[in-house]
């Protein structure tokens, strides 16, 4: 028998109540009902606002003994990171924008803009030469996995399905989705024990609001202990099981447009012999179900015999502490959230490079579900599509910045994405590194070039190979059989003639390397194994 629904993963469902924890979902308390919050935060279609997501990382110095300098600053910078977001507007799910700054370190930050709507995303990066725009319709998004073509994927008849349900049918849709599946969801979560509900006064968009704050505190032990009581209820809950997976059946077979738009056969409308029995399929994947629920039941009660060490460490370790601010009509307008994790005993599998990890999540909301006009992207002529600046050369990406910029500093001289390293393993068939009678190294011609950002070509009234590398402005002009070569204009006799194996052009690696500013060497691994590298940096 067909199931409508697949069985979704063990995980999933874990990870949901941890999500849930953090959105502030439990029973009511000082008669704030928290059901309702959670509710009416899922259904949060416009609103303007602020975020900010911080990370840091106390290093273990120790950690990092034998390092360079150049090593350790450079994880002091990315182990303080924070992401400002400002004048978020957020129109609908399709259509955002917002400024924002990446803060790394205690002093390195970098401005940007982000302007989105269903079919294209403009991006703006402070010392960026020309923006950056991102096309997200379908064939854009295709485009981006090498596909184009949707209508061949699909059919154009599928494509215009697509368009039956508009922004409020989907709206509409997805209220329905969330009022069924909360009775059971939601109204199953235990109250965290620690939680302190008061009234209180907070600024929000430079008003002076009356808010209800919520304050929770956990430690690992009690969000363990929180999780197991949560699946604990909501196996024992088979009745509100039932009624959520009829009431999400009843939604879908209500709103037929739903299977067309998603290019699905609608499996309410089938007849005939082989036509599902819609009574069964309820009752198979209401069962399914709870037979997940309850062999996740099983599977935290046998981990916490298991392995109560892990627990115990778990317990020390992990700290979370949350502070939510609820207006009058039960939307949330003030989130803090702290996550600190410091590791009590060294793991297994040795010593973390850090001692602890902490993250703060902030954001702050006005004119909730009202009328937000966000900014609309325009694509300049001068735009680099983000699939294009993927497939670009370190060194090719840097000339999209400013020298001066912070960007550019950050890119070059702290991440080196103008590094290049080809490497060729002694076990390797294809294309290998060949040593020749004389000891010289020969590499083929074709892959280090491409691979480097260069191009080669070959002239049939001269008979000559043509390299030219972008990265160095380097010309190199070359014959099959002969030692001679030019470069930048000049004559050189090369240490080993080109060769052709296999239908593979060879020529001497040392002489090609010196050409373009690159490096060559052998490592031994082991008696079986020797690596060859070339590495430059331009």
């Amino acid at each position: 028998m067909r199931k409508i629904f697949a069985k979704p993963s063990k995980l999933i469902v874990l990870l949901l109540a941890f999500t849930l924890v953090f959105a502030a979902g439990c029973q009511a308390i000082s008669n704030l009902d928290f059901n309702t919050v959670l509710k009416n935060s899922l259904k949060v279609t416009s609103s303007e606002g602020k975020q900010s997501v911080e990370l840091q990382l106390l290093l273990d110095e120790a950690a990092y003994e034998g390092s360079s300098k150049e090593e350790l600053a450079l994880m002091k910078l990315v182990s303080h990171l924070k992401l400002q977001l400002d004048n978020v507007k957020a129109q609908d799910n399709s259509h955002v924008s917002f400024d924002g700054s990446l803060i790394l370190g205690d002093a390195t930050s970098i401005k940007f803009s982000l302007k989105m709507s269903d079919k294209l995303a403009v991006l703006e990066l402070e010392g960026a030469k020309q923006p950056f725009v991102l096309d997200l319709t379908s064939n854009g998004l295709l485009g981006l996995t090498g596909m184009s073509d949707l209508t061949g994927l699909t059919g154009e008849a599928a494509a215009a399905d697509a368009t039956k349900l508009d922004q409020a049918a989907l709206t509409e849709l997805g209220h329905q989705m969330i009022d069924t599946v909360g009775t059971y969801v939601i109204q199953n979560l235990p109250n965290p024990e620690r939680i302190d509900v008061k009234p209180v006064t907070e600024s929000i968009y430079g008003t002076s609001t009356s808010l209800m704050q919520v304050h929770i505190d956990m430690t690992g032990a009690e969000i363990w202990t929180w999780v197991k009581k949560y699946v604990d209820a909501l196996v024992a809950d088979r009745a509100g099981l039932d009624k959520m997976v009829a009431g999400v059946f009843e939604i879908l077979k209500t709103n037929p447009d739903v299977w067309a738009a998603a290019g699905t056969i609608n499996p309410f409308e089938e007849s005939g012999i082989d036509a599902p029995d819609q009574a069964q399929v309820l009752k198979e994947t209401t069962d399914g179900i709870a037979l997940l629920l309850t062999e996740l039941q099983g599977e935290l009660n046998q981990l916490a015999e298991d392995d109560k060490e892990m627990i115990d460490g778990l317990s020390k370790a992990l700290t979370i502490k949350a502070d939510v601010y609820v207006d009058s009509k039960l939307d949330i307008r003030k989130q803090a959230y702290e996550l600190t994790y410091v590791p009590v005993a060294e793991l297994e599998y040795g010593v973390l490079p850090f001692k602890g990890i902490t993250l703060k999540v902030e954001s702050e909301s006005w004119n909730v579900n009202g009328t937000v006009k966000a900014e609309v992207p325009v694509a300049s002529e001068n735009a680099v599509p983000i699939d294009k600046l993927f497939n670009m050369q370190g060194y090719q990406v840097l000339k999209q910045f400013n020298e001066n910029s912070t960007l550019y500093d950050l890119l070059k001289n702290k991440l080196h994405i103008n590094k290049q390293n080809i490497t060729w393993y002694s076990y390797q068939y294809y294309n290998p590194a060949i040593v020749t009678a004389g000891n010289i190294t020969i590499i083929p011609l074709r892959d280090t070039v491409e691979q480097l950002g260069g191009k080669l070509t070959y002239d049939k009234n001269t008979k000559s190979l043509k390299v030219f590398d972008e990265a160095t402005n380097t010309t190199i002009l070359l014959k099959n059989g002969s030692d001679a070569a030019v470069v930048k204009g000049k004559n050189v006799k090369w240490s080993f003639p080109v060769t052709v194996i296999d239908g593979v052009t060879y020529v001497p690696a040392r002489n090609l390397a010196s050409a373009l500013k690159a490096k060559i060497g052998w490592s031994v691994i082991s008696d079986e194994m020797r690596i060859f590298t070339l590495d430059r940096e331009v």
